[in-house]
């Protein structure tokens, strides 16, 4: 008798402690997210300004590309075959950097 007293009582406290963090969940996801909070023509600014400062960084390195690419160029056309220097080594690589960040930034969508 005094076993199957035992055995309801922890039942009961598990069936309360249950109860317990089930009301505590719901309360957790009736309270609103921080982001809820700001009004949406807010959020929408903001997400506007992002993206047109990033375009305006896709945009200026794009620049930057093609001026390495024309300085890659100037570098190439005054070397021969015989004469090919480290620097145009060195400027081909900082071609290639700039081109894999415009790379980056497209994928991850600006």
């Amino acid at each position: 008798m005094r076993t199957l007293k035992q055995s309801l009582l922890v039942l009961v406290m598990v069936l309360l402690f249950v109860a317990t963090m089930a009301s505590q969940r719901g309360r957790q996801e009736e309270r609103p997210e921080p982001l809820d909070s700001i009004h949406h023509d807010t959020r929408a600014r903001l997400e506007k300004e992002r993206r047109d400062g990033e375009w305006k960084k896709l945009k200026e390195d794009a620049d930057k590309l093609v001026q390495a690419a024309n300085g890659l160029r100037e570098m190439i056309e005054k070397s021969n075959k015989d004469t090919f220097s480290l620097s145009i080594i060195k400027k081909t690589e900082d071609v290639e950097k700039i081109l894999k960040d415009i790379k980056r930034r497209a994928k991850d969508g600006f």
